[in-house]
């Protein structure tokens, strides 16, 4: 599914066990209802992986969305991780020190796995072996 609006476009992949979101464009004032809106559909029980590979920069409206749907993924059960940032987005998570509260991977396929190997969002690992 492809939803474009305010120079944002996100592609979300169905991927059985996660929803996967490829974010592309500016995270800013005006894009902030698209993705507010794109994943408010996929809040639930399945971990989003929100792919942020084609996102160059991000003001305080795009941080408050992703902490709202951080809250709301966390209170449905599920969670939102975080996926390539590029420099720029990912020195304003640790300048905000949202890095602490988001599982933020500096790649897709680390985000994915950490997902499927039930990593919380939080960033600590658990023990499921015993």
């Amino acid at each position: 599914m492809l939803d474009e609006g305010a120079e944002l476009v996100l592609a979300t992949t169905d991927a059985g066990s996660y929803v996967m979101v490829r974010v592309v464009g500016d995270l800013d004032l005006e894009s902030a209802p698209v993705l507010t809106a794109g994943l408010k559909a996929q809040l639930g029980p399945r971990p989003i992986v929100l792919d942020l590979s084609g996102v160059e920069f991000m003001d305080s409206s795009g941080l408050g969305v992703l902490v709202g749907a951080h809250k709301e993924a966390a209170a449905r059960g599920g969670a939102l991780v975080l996926a390539a940032p590029s420099p720029r987005v990912h020195k304003i998570f640790k300048v905000t020190k949202l890095h602490k509260v988001f599982a933020v991977h500096e790649t897709l396929d680390q985000a994915v796995e950490a997902v499927v190997s039930t990593v919380p969002a939080t960033g600590s690992v658990t023990d499921d072996q015993g």
